[in-house]
């Protein structure tokens, strides 16, 4: 692999995992809009199988969004953002 189909390989890398991010994260807003204006329905829900308070549900819903946006930063954005920096490397003069 010579080192134009590297660079090639590397900007299609990177715009991978930036779409990646971007469509994530906009599903990632909908479903909040959603849990936001569902709340009532999902309750309703929750409490006809799961004996659980309210209070309890909301921070599970939290904690459930917390962690999705964790997931998405980390496995999508780090690395658009690490290749991004490597292709900015590969331009310097540095002898790599």
């Amino acid at each position: 692999m010579n080192n134009e189909e590297k660079k090639e390989k590397m900007e299609f890398l990177q715009r991978f995992f930036a779409k990646s991010f971007l469509v994530s994260f906009v599903i990632l807003l909908i479903a909040s809009l959603l849990c936001i204006l569902m709340h009532d329905a999902q309750m309703a829900m929750v409490n006809k199988y799961f004996p659980i308070e309210a209070e309890d549900f909301n921070y599970l819903v939290m904690l459930t969004m917390g962690i999705w946006k964790i997931l998405i930063i980390q496995f999508t954005l780090v690395p658009a953002l690490v290749i991004w920096c490597m292709r900015h490397c590969c331009k310097c003069n540095c002898g790599k």
